[in-house]
């Protein structure tokens, strides 16, 4: 009898120790409690509630969107042209808030959505994806000028982001992209410095380069090529995602993907030379050479500004220890990937113009993660109605203050936190693909 209770004491031991509870594994054997709603999702009901608003949404698209549309482009003209108008006299804080939120509304809001064909079928092609900011360097200028290339920027979020959001494969994971932060042996102030200084400036540092890298991937790909090194060895693949961003070693053995000159002269140089040079060049040129200093000094810092507004609005989007990652990829508008999108983005505070347009229209990450082709409009009427079909089936629908979702994303970022990985044994398996 006392062997027979050693015996099974032992098995206990070791139920236990095999027994994973959900949120840091995908292998997990028991759901921890805010994890209970994974085994009692109806997937197929969901998906059905998901698709039929979506179709409603699209269909009731037209005039409407498109005079939104250009109200708002009027709003972020105004802040570009009084910024410029005003921050030659003396440098302020009203001026370089201006120049930063006309930079930051035309890539967030006008861009953003058109690239992603929010407009194509009610704008009767003034607004297309096909041809906004792409084919040639008079195109991104009128269209959309900022340090990314529009063609790289429409490879890397457009498709491998948002058709593989949460992923090892989605190249905005910033739980995977910061992990050498996260898991290096640095004081914690130390760590606090290195993300300050991203936030000031990913646009150029990590996004330009990272955007660029995955287009030419995407460009081999098409052609059957395999990445190679300069030397003809093959690239590692985890190399092919890991992040790119500028590097000092680029001057000694190269970029890799591309040359220095096709990235310095074909994705940077454009900007640069019409924000920095040729802007405060002109203002020299008619006010004198204090009124270009002023000039370029606000010009800087609406470029600080810019990164750490847009850096607020995005990257906290997808970050958190309540939002999800995944060990699979899904067969798109399926009801995983539905699902997908709602559990790992999270929405700030919503509800008017005014509002929207300070968040980047990023406030509506989830319903743009949903259906990525609609107006920014149809954004505000669906919101509310997620919400509530969200609450129907029990998925988590994360809404909160931009400022908490920045703790959070810090957090995840310094290593303080972690995402939740979601349990495989709870997945839709008819919507998974093969691993590879």
């Amino acid at each position: 009898p006392k062997r027979n209770r050693v015996s099974a004491q032992a098995a206990m031991v070791e139920a236990v120790a095999a027994t994973k509870v959900s949120g840091k594994d995908y292998d997990a054997t028991v759901l921890a409690p805010e994890d209970q709603w994974v085994a009692k999702i109806d997937y197929a009901a969901f998906k059905e509630d998901i698709r039929a608003l979506g179709k409603e949404l699209a269909d009731n698209q037209g005039k409407a969107d498109l005079k939104h549309l250009r109200k708002i482009i009027m709003w972020s003209h105004a802040c570009l042209i009084v910024g410029v108008a005003t921050m030659w006299y003396v440098v302020n804080p009203i001026s370089v808030f201006l120049l930063s939120m006309g930079v930051m509304t035309r890539w967030t809001i006008v861009a953003h959505h058109v690239c992603h064909g929010g407009f194509d079928k009610c704008s009767n092609g003034e607004y297309n994806r096909f041809k906004f900011g792409v084919g040639s360097l008079y195109r991104r200028v009128c269209d959309w000028l900022d340090w990314m290339l529009v063609e790289a920027w429409n490879v890397e979020h457009n498709q491998l982001h948002h058709y593989h959001l949460g992923e090892d494969l989605d190249p905005d994971l910033v739980e995977t992209n910061l992990s050498t932060l996260r898991e290096a042996n640095l004081p914690k102030p130390v760590k606090y410095v290195s993300v300050l200084f991203f936030m000031l400036t990913w646009k150029w540092y990590y996004y330009a380069p990272n955007t660029f890298k995955m287009l030419k991937l995407h460009e081999m790909r098409r052609v059957g090529k395999t990445p190679k090194f300069s030397s003809g060895k093959v690239i590692p693949d985890h190399w092919l995602t890991a992040p790119w961003v500028i590097s000092p070693i680029w001057a000694l053995k190269g970029a890799v993907f591309f040359t220095n000159s096709e990235f310095f002269g074909r994705v940077l140089a454009p900007f640069f030379i019409a924000r920095f040079v040729l802007l405060p060049g002109a203002v020299g040129l008619l006010l004198g050479r204090q009124a270009a200093t002023n000039s370029l000094i606000s010009i800087v810092l609406a470029e600080l500004l810019t990164n750490a507004h847009s850096f607020l609005n995005i990257v906290t989007n997808h970050v958190g220890d309540d939002l999800y990652r995944f060990d699979r990829s899904c067969e798109p508008r399926s009801s995983t990937f539905y699902m997908r999108q709602v559990i790992s983005s999270a929405n700030f505070r919503t509800g008017s113009d005014i509002n929207d347009f300070v968040h980047g229209w990023l406030n509506y990450q989830i319903e743009h993660h949903l259906w990525p082709d609609l107006s920014m409009l149809s954004y505000q009427k669906a919101q509310p109605l997620v919400k509530a079909i969200c609450a129907k089936h029990g998925v988590p629908y994360v809404q909160e203050s931009v400022w908490r979702r920045l703790k959070k994303t810090v957090d995840v970022m310094v290593g303080d936190a972690s995402m939740r990985k979601f349990p495989s044994k709870y997945a839709n398996e008819a919507d998974l693909k093969e691993p590879k």
